[in-house]
């Protein structure tokens, strides 16, 4: 009679050894597809804000040559520009200043 408990342990082990070991299994199987799935998404994702920022030039008139910048990008280094003279000028007088 101290046989048959024995061997319900052991069947009760055996059972979660297998179950543990399916799930084991599992994991490693499908580990590397979801890290390459994530990494692609990444990947995906840095893209994503130079294509939509390509978009909006589309519709502009870009001269082939390359001597001309699309309008708004123009504006932007025109921006650009003013502002650095600005704070030239800013640092110039704190500079007289001092």
């Amino acid at each position: 009679m101290t046989d048959r408990p024995a061997s319900g342990t052991i069947f009760t082990a055996m059972v979660y050894g297998a179950v543990l070991g399916g799930v084991a299994m599992a994991w490693l199987l499908l580990a590397p597809r979801q890290r390459d799935r994530l990494v692609s998404r990444q990947r995906r994702m840095l893209h994503m804000p130079r294509m939509t920022y390509d978009d909006c030039y589309e519709e502009e008139d870009v001269v082939t040559d390359g001597k001309s910048l699309p309008k708004p990008l123009e504006d932007r280094m025109s921006q650009i520009q003013a502002s650095i003279e600005d704070v030239r000028r800013q640092l110039e007088a704190m500079g007289n200043d001092g």
